[in-house]
């Protein structure tokens, strides 16, 4: 009888999940009358199994095929699993996939594609090719869009007016910063012809139609998504390149490597750090490269290379086209990129230097190095000057901006950490980037050490360096010749160290004179040419490293909460 109840049970059990999952996919399903087919690459296909199954479940059918087919820019085998699901109205896709090549993806890519969520006709816009859109940092696109507003739930979406999950443990600095670097979204999106791209810690991307909000398509990787993902137009179609890391550190690659004196084993991120190319348009995996430490850091598309430092101290290039690594470079024992973007200068003769910050676990505890793009041989690397020491991650958090046009490259950092009071020093720099020398360096201010990432990314503009610090919670801009500070102004809204994380981590925004900045669960807009606060809009959650992105008449954002929000610019200046 025991045995009779059991087998029951299980039944019910998996008839409880067949059902499940069809209500799951058929409310998930968008509800739209177009119906775009993707085209499969049957010519590739060297082996396939087919399961249909037909569901009663409010009219949907889903039909499953595993095969082989080969990826369109490697022709590299990948086995993956496609499931069609379709309604009366709509069909969309799943594809599984479970390798590429010969490596076996330790979590499995899975995709979801609705291709009736495609933009109909979107208006063409530059490749996304750095961290922040511009080597200037300037994330503004000066295109026909129009204003257009709604918000989306990502599938571990929080309340936004809910506290900080776990605060009642961890305080409302601490969970602020967990949820930002587990589970919601880190830095801001990328756009690219009518689609937004969204970077999630949940181990997901997402991209999003620009113009109704609705979900293009999904994918999943092996770790978090703490980049800006770069949107490449190639001759074999737009490409999405993600770069995969956490911001963790194993015993063994982190505490016990410095107790016992083996720097060489300092080693950034616990789990996998990747780099991954999908498809555009319907989000197929078309390469993947796994790597030694955390890939957290956006890397830079330069001459058609995808450039990044990772969490074992080294600077990497790969093909855009294969992912396949053309030089690796060490910059020196115990150092690790944290969240220091790639960026770039072209010298007047075409050469390009990608330029990336470092910590290091021992002195000079910090440094900024320039590599050659094409053979990756160390141009120059510069470490701060007597008088000025980096603390903790420092110089391995920040992007540094560049300025093309007059050759010059700001980062800023924390510095001179005073034991007895446990304050730190919040210092910005200057250096020529032809040969890394300094042209000033200035600290700001002094406050507490604020968590997690510790600077601000800085933005160039005109001639004027606009940065935050979470250090002062303070909003500066510095003429870029000298270094002198033109105005401050503090951050509304937020409390900073000790007590909270503090605000200005991200990359300012300049928009017709506005200067705009997320900050908590605000948007603030300042006036750019005095720092007067002109408006806080409200937007509930939190934000991390999450700078705006203006695209024509609609700002983009996401947030550590999960969401991903488009603002019209009429409703912040």
């Amino acid at each position: 009888m025991k045995t009779s109840s059991t087998i029951l049970a299980i039944v019910l059990l998996v008839i409880g999940l067949v059902i499940g999952i069809s209500i799951g996919y058929a409310l998930h399903s968008p509800a739209q009358n177009t119906v775009t087919q993707i085209s499969q690459p049957s010519s590739t296909v060297t082996s396939v199994s087919t399961v249909t199954q037909t569901s009663g479940m409010m009219g949907m059918e889903m039909q499953s095929k595993t095969m082989i087919i080969k990826s369109p820019l490697t022709s590299v085998n990948e086995n993956v699993t496609i499931t069609t699901f379709s309604n009366e109205t709509t069909t969309w896709y799943q594809y599984t996939f479970y390798n590429y090549g010969n490596c076996l993806l330790p979590v499995w890519t899975m995709v979801t594609y609705y291709p009736s969520n495609l933009p109909s006709d979107p208006i063409g816009s530059p490749n996304w090719t750095v961290y922040a859109f511009s080597q200037s940092h300037e994330s503004y696109l000066n295109i026909s869009f129009p204003a257009v507003k709604w918000a989306y739930e990502q599938i571990n979406g929080l309340p936004l007016n809910a506290p900080f999950p776990a605060y009642q443990a961890l305080g409302n600095k601490s969970s602020a910063v967990t949820l930002t670097q587990m589970v919601g979204d880190a830095v801001g999106v990328s756009y690219y012809d009518g689609i937004v791209y969204v970077p999630a810690d949940s181990n997901t991307i997402y991209a999003i139609n620009a113009y109704t909000g609705k979900l293009v398509w999904m994918a999943t990787t092996a770790n978090a998504v703490m980049s800006n993902p770069l949107v490449i137009n190639t001759s074999k179609g737009p490409i999405v390149i993600a770069s995969v890391g956490d911001a963790g550190f194993s015993a063994s690659h982190g505490l016990f490597a410095v107790v016992t004196g083996n720097f060489a084993n300092v080693v950034r991120g616990y789990s996998y750090g990747a780099v991954y190319a999908f498809n555009a348009t319907n989000g197929m995996l078309l390469w993947v490269h796994f790597d030694r430490g955390n890939v957290m850091p956006t890397p830079a598309y330069i001459d058609g290379l995808v450039i990044y430092g990772d969490g074992s101290g080294h600077i990497v290039a790969l093909n855009a086209m294969t992912g396949q690594v053309l030089w690796r470079t060490y910059v020196g024992v115990s150092a690790f990129d944290s969240m220091s973007s790639t960026n770039y200068y072209v010298f007047p003769n075409g050469t390009a230097i990608a330029i990336i910050g470092f910590t290091l676990a021992l002195p000079p505890y910090g440094e900024l190095v320039a590599v050659n793009v094409a053979n990756g041989h160390i141009v120059w690397n510069f470490t701060l000057p007597q008088g000025f020491t980096p603390f903790n991650t420092g110089m391995g958090d920040v992007s540094p901006a560049v300025d093309q046009q007059n050759g010059i490259v700001v980062q800023s950092t924390i510095v001179n950490f005073v034991k007895t009071n446990k304050t730190i020093g919040f210092a910005v720099f200057a250096l020529n980037a032809t040969d890394g020398k300094l042209i000033w360096i200035k600290q700001v201010g002094r406050g507490h050490v604020p968590p997690a990432f510790k600077g601000g990314v800085p933005l160039i503009y005109h001639g004027v360096v606009y940065v935050g610090s979470p250090v002062t919670n303070t909003i500066y801009a510095i003429n870029e010749s000298n270094g002198n500070i033109l105005w401050e102004a503090k951050i509304p809204n937020v409390q900073g160290p000790p007590g909270g994380a503090g605000g200005g981590r991200a990359n300012p925004v300049i928009v017709d004179g506005y200067l705009i900045e997320p900050a908590g669960s605000y948007v603030d807009v300042y006036n750019a040419t005095n720092g007067m606060l002109v408006k806080s809009y409200y937007v509930g959650g939190r934000f991390g490293i999450v700078n705006a992105v203006v695209v024509g008449n609609t700002v983009f954002l996401d947030n550590s909460y999960s969401w991903t929000f488009a603002i019209p610019l009429s409703d912040l200046i």
